[in-house]
């Protein structure tokens, strides 16, 4: 695998409370955007990570058999994450209250697996399409599911950025599980919401599938966030599955 990763305060945010972490030995992805004042949305999004990868790193994922063992897997490891995040806003008051989402990636053979809490997101590309593998766990995008806005619409709401399940928010917190075959040459990327709140699907598509760096594509999309506005942190996780 080609990959390629950054993270970026944007250009209106005083901190950056995203994070991002490639484990490239386990082809295990992880991106979380962290919610909360005086430097708690830092603090869940980075503590968030740190205690995925642990978990992952002591219960290594290879020995997984069916879909479904995986999907237990991740809903284990959410759990776990969840609970320490909660615990972790108890142990001191100015993290009270703090939350991050959550959305991470498995690559396994000719399949890829995906988790998420929240509203980052998972993209495939594949040939000339690219496909949003998770789905926003927002306000607005409710709204679209149940008909009530459009897409275009909700893209201008008021209270787009409202999300409705968030880890640290409360002790039960399912993730949505995805799996989906991946072929050589396919593109994934994981990013955040400063990323395609800024730039178009199009726009994405057409730069992963023209680069042949990852870490080039990584810096020109958030580099094309920026310059879009740059309204939010901004990170991604570009993956070439080049043969």
């Amino acid at each position: 695998m080609n990959i390629g990763y950054m993270t970026d305060r944007g250009r209106r945010r005083p901190t950056n409370e995203d994070s991002l972490r490639a484990c490239e030995d386990l082809s295990f992805f992880m991106l979380a955007d962290g919610v909360g004042g005086n430097r708690s949305g830092e603090i869940a999004s980075q503590s968030a990570l740190d205690a995925l990868e642990k978990f992952v790193r002591h219960n290594p994922p290879e020995w997984l058999g069916s879909r479904d063992e995986v999907f237990r897997y991740f809903r284990a490891a959410v759990n776990y994450v969840n609970q320490f995040i909660i615990k972790l806003s108890e142990a001191k008051p100015q993290y009270a209250g703090m939350a991050t989402t959550l959305t991470f990636a498995y690559i396994r053979d000719d399949e890829m697996y995906v988790a998420n809490v929240g509203d980052s997101r998972v993209y495939l590309a594949h040939g000339d399409m690219i496909q949003q593998i998770t789905d926003d766990h927002t306000y607005v995008n409710d709204l679209v599911k149940m008909g009530a806005i459009t897409r275009e619409e909700a893209h201008l709401h008021a209270r787009k950025n409202v999300i409705t399940r968030a880890i640290g928010a409360n002790a039960n917190n399912e993730p949505d599980c995805f799996s989906v075959p991946v072929e050589r040459d396919d593109r994934i990327l994981l990013c955040s919401d400063g990323l395609y709140d800024e730039v178009d699907d199009d726009t994405i598509l057409s730069t992963l599938i023209r680069s042949d760096d990852m870490k080039a594509c990584a810096s020109e999309l958030v580099l094309m966030a920026n310059q879009n506005g740059g309204n939010d942190n901004i990170s991604v996780i570009c993956i070439d599955l080049e043969g």
